[in-house]
């Protein structure tokens, strides 16, 4: 299987699990089934997550690592960035703390809520608000020198 063109099966009842596009010089597709198959590494990572409303919550996710993906997607020396995308919010996370984090499509524990959000950037070390949820695009970018990164 050639992992920069592998598209997510459709489930048992024909809809498409949520995936996400992760864009470097390749683009690659990951969904929660591709976590669990051969071509993509999985890790789980204990995070403390802060949300904007001050509530602090220490879960186990489970997913790919950032760094694979990294790898997967051919990112371009010049990254300074990683665009984490969702349908109605976006943040630039700085390239060295994100490659320390994971595309989770798990949260362990249980908690009711545990798939609410899902697949989710999570990473030890970056502020809540850069934590996004419901991810739909992972890009590479390159800020220049005094250019603000995105979030909101």
């Amino acid at each position: 299987m050639n992992v920069a063109n592998a598209e997510p099966a459709a489930d048992g009842d024909g809809e498409r699990p949520p995936s996400v596009r992760v864009e470097g010089r390749e683009t690659v597709v990951v969904s929660a089934a591709r976590t669990r198959s051969d071509d993509l590494p999985r890790a789980t990572r204990t995070c403390t997550v802060e949300c904007a409303s001050g509530v602090r919550g220490t879960d186990e996710w489970a997913g790919v690592p950032v760094d694979a993906l990294a790898v997967a997607a051919d990112f371009p020396g010049e990254t300074t960035h990683l665009h984490v995308a969702a349908a109605d919010f976006a943040a630039d996370v700085p390239i060295r703390p994100a490659l320390g984090g994971i595309l989770a499509f798990e949260r362990e524990g249980d908690r009711e809520d545990g798939a609410v959000g899902l697949p989710r950037f999570v990473a030890d070390g970056v502020p809540g608000e850069r934590l996004v949820k419901r991810v739909e695009r992972l890009s590479a970018v390159a800020l220049d020198a005094g250019e603000e990164p995105e979030v909101g």
